[in-house]
């Protein structure tokens, strides 16, 4: 049997050491919401679910379809900067910058 997306959301926050509680916490909603998550009664927007996959320190193409890339907590921290950043050009820049660093032509 393929896992859902609540089986994987349940698998990544056990993994994260969360409780229900703390994940509903941080997504601003109620442990039953996210129990229901889990359990596949409700549809999940895709912006929780972005939610979700950065809380869980994971990806929405995992949640959604089990697609599985491991991500690094350092390395999902600095993707996130990376996707705050408002100067598009600047953002360019530090991507260049971070390939070179890492030998990536």
């Amino acid at each position: 049997m393929e896992k859902t997306i609540g089986m994987r959301i349940k698998e990544c926050r056990v993994k994260k050491g969360m409780t229900q509680e703390e994940l509903a916490e941080a997504l601003l909603t109620k442990k039953s919401t996210v129990s229901a998550y889990e359990n596949d009664k409700i549809d999940i927007k895709i912006s929780i679910l972005k939610q979700i996959a950065a809380l869980l320190g994971t990806t929405v193409a995992y949640l959604a379809d089990g697609e599985k890339t491991e991500i690094g907590e350092d390395v999902m921290q600095v993707a996130l900067l990376l996707q705050g950043m408002q100067n598009e050009e600047l953002r360019k820049v530090v991507i260049e910058q971070v390939k070179l660093l890492a030998g990536v032509k």
